[in-house]
């Protein structure tokens, strides 16, 4: 057992093994503060590792598993990890299309110059663009790949840009396979299920459902398969995006749109202009500032992206900088009078 464990966890990526000990920290840290008892606490943990280990020291076979899930960002594949109940596989796409140019993703041409662009472009922490991301992205292609014919496939997505994008890739990626292919849109699975007239709550994500709810949806509100036709036109609106040029895109009113790189530039300055009333005119912390942000457009898109239109604001004079651009801790802006 603890030679599997061993090997087990040599096999993990950097931001794999940082994941799973953020995660373990986080469910000891609630023990004390949860109204669960210390038993139940424990016996989750216990659950959640044998998801992230028991069944990763041997090799996966077909029968192992009864159904892949697929969806996108680490975040959100560990919550669905943790959520389903054993005999379901989850493939994590290491990717959220939101921003970044998607042009010819499908082809190897277009993965490289996606990497190239994120490399050249984003701040990520732990270098993770240059050390994992093109070996995540291959391990990941290759995992669609490699699911039996027979197996039933669900996408997750959600009403935001990132994941209506990746589902479209995914499902033209998937095109080849002859496997029942089930669609479950998070936030509209969710309003169904638990909002009230009392309480009514907007996910804009997957990755926003707690895991027990996410199996919850599952169990209760799986759709019928996709038909060909349905698939057809995923593929088909997925060929249409990625003939763009473009590196951020939104949804609006349920489509995808493309935005100038700029589109979120005016709301950096206004929560600058607000911050600095607060505060007055001292320097601001680029993340405090981005986190204001993050805060009104919902996740749109992420961090790493908002900080790099910081730099092309600092760069433009919009901006004063103290510190080096290093990454957003190692900085502070104000706006320039």
């Amino acid at each position: 057992m603890n030679e599997n464990l061993r090997n087990s966890i040599n096999q993990l990526s950097e931001s794999e093994a940082k994941s799973i000990l953020l995660q373990t920290m986080l469910r000891l840290k609630k023990i004390p503060e949860s109204n669960e008892s210390q038993r139940q606490m424990i016996k989750d943990l216990h659950v959640w590792w044998n998801l992230k280990f028991a069944q990763s020291s041997k090799k996966c076979t077909e029968m192992e598993y009864k159904t892949v899930h697929i969806v996108c960002g680490e975040s959100t594949t560990g919550s669905l990890k943790f959520g389903l109940e054993h005999g379901n596989k989850v493939i994590g796409f290491p990717d959220f299309f939101a921003a970044g140019p998607i042009w010819k993703l499908h082809e190897e041409e277009g993965r490289t110059h996606r990497y190239e662009w994120l490399r050249d472009h984003l701040n990520i922490e732990d270098d993770f663009i240059e050390k994992e991301y093109q070996k995540r992205f291959s391990k990941t292609l290759a995992e669609l790949e490699a699911i039996p014919d027979h197996v039933p496939i669900v996408l997750w997505t959600g009403e935001n840009a990132g994941e209506q994008t990746g589902i479209r890739y995914l499902l033209y990626m998937l095109k080849e396979k002859p496997n029942d292919a089930f669609l479950i849109n998070t936030t509209l699975a969710y309003q169904e299920l638990y909002n009230t007239n009392e309480i009514q709550y907007f996910c804009f994500h997957t990755g926003e459902v707690h895991p027990e709810k996410l199996n919850d949806i599952y169990q209760k509100n799986l759709p019928e398969a996709l038909t060909l036709e349905e698939r057809s036109r995923f593929e088909k609106e997925w060929i249409t995006l990625s003939n763009t040029k473009g590196v951020v895109r939104i949804l609006e009113d349920h489509i995808i749109k493309e935005v100038g790189e700029d589109y979120f530039d005016e709301l950096l300055i206004t929560a600058a202009q607000n911050l600095h009333k607060q505060k007055g005119k001292d320097f601001i912390r680029t993340g405090r500032l981005i986190g204001e942000v993050l805060g009104q457009i919902d996740g749109m898109v992420g961090d790493s992206f908002l900080e790099y239109r910081v730099r092309c604001l600092i760069n433009q004079g919009v901006f004063e900088i103290k510190g080096i651009l290093k990454a957003m801790r190692y900085y502070r802006v104000k706006l320039r009078e």
